[in-house]
């Protein structure tokens, strides 16, 4: 996650914190009554909460002293997705435990993928811990959200309970209606889409002798820079789904490139070798952003030419790389298949794309 992405979650993250008034009492959906969270509406989700408002986990589903004290600073999302390790279910349940009792007293307790929102989804689908459909609509009604959210989340895990529903796959993502819980779950699918690559990734290089390995390594920091370049300039920051679009434009170029290689390890890249045409081509698409206005929103000419410098290092890497790993293929084939690939990306900022 890129460091403008993650300071705009943490700054959504507290404005949420600072909309809620403090209580001694963890917060519940069945007793807010400010500004749109009142009237008729949610009359039938806050019932509910209030029917289940003292409904907690049993003490025998959590961690004892000793176990708590191991799971210190533990992450419940990768545990029980199995992001960046292998999933582990029960362990997740107690390390989701830690971090609820590491945040009791406030009124958002945990992320989303954390605390009491994770044991939420745990006990909604039965794993980690036996399945129980009514206290994970309790603790449903104790993550603090938007008023829309709170209110289908409820009625969605007692619709999946009065079913007998046996699933596994219930996610807090399910019933996300702000800029904010947008934000969190695509930085979230992005966590297990980057974790996938990196596995995949992995895979192939043990394949790799020596030599392609060390030749890899500069092309990786290259294209690493061009994304985080391009993510946080190239990425219109101003409507409420900024930190999704940013999400996605991370994943789209990390995508690009795991499907480049996938096509040169096939012997399945483009044939084309119209290299000094695209080039040309690109440049008057450069000239031409660089002798307008800013193209909208954030996005400026300033952002756009430092991921074009980017991007530069990004292919001359590609070349060298190519060079070595894939001789065959040639640098005016990789030449235009890459600067196609960016003509596209600047075309999008030109008036009326």
């Amino acid at each position: 996650m890129t460091g403008p992405l993650r300071a705009i979650l943490l700054t959504m993250l507290l404005a949420t914190l600072l909309a809620v008034p403090f209580v001694a009492r963890a917060w519940n959906w069945a007793d807010d009554n400010n500004g749109l969270s009142g009237g008729a509406a949610f009359a039938q989700s806050k019932a509910v909460c209030e029917r289940l408002r003292d409904k907690t986990p049993p003490d025998s589903d959590r961690p004892d002293a000793a176990a708590a004290n191991g799971l210190a600073g533990c992450d419940a999302e990768n545990l029980y997705y199995g992001i960046g390790e292998t999933a582990d279910p029960r362990k997740a349940r107690l390390c989701a435990f830690t971090q609820m009792d590491e945040g009791a007293g406030t009124p958002y307790s945990g992320s989303p993928f954390g605390g009491r929102a994770m044991l939420m989804t745990i006990y909604a689908n039965g794993v980690g811990a036996a399945r129980d459909l009514e206290l994970a609509t309790a603790l449903a009604c104790r993550v603090n959200g938007a008023p829309a959210e709170e209110d289908l989340r409820v009625k969605h895990l007692q619709a999946l309970k009065s079913k007998h529903w046996r699933g596994r796959d219930f996610s807090f993502c399910d019933d996300i209606t702000s800029g904010y819980a947008g934000g969190v779950c695509a930085a979230h699918a992005g966590s297990m889409a980057r974790a996938e690559r990196a596995q995949r990734l992995s895979a192939l290089l043990a394949t790799w002798p020596a030599t392609t390995r060390r030749a890899f390594t500069p092309l990786e920091k290259e294209k690493n820079n061009y994304v985080s370049a391009s993510t946080d300039n190239e990425v219109d920051l101003s409507g409420t789904l900024r930190t999704a679009f940013m999400v996605q434009q991370e994943q789209r170029l990390n995508d690009q490139f795991a499907t480049m290689l996938n096509k040169l390890e096939n012997n399945n890249a483009p044939t084309e070798t119209d290299y000094a045409a695209s080039d040309r081509t690109m440049n008057q698409v450069y000239k031409t952003l660089m002798a307008g206005g800013d193209p909208a929103g954030t996005v400026a000419r300033k952002g756009i030419r430092t991921a074009q410098r980017a991007w530069l290092r990004y292919r001359d890497a590609w070349l060298r790389f190519a060079a070595t790993a894939y001789p065959d293929v040639g640098a005016d084939r990789l030449g235009t298949w890459l600067t196609r690939q960016r003509i596209e990306e600047l075309r999008s900022w030109l008036p009326g794309q």
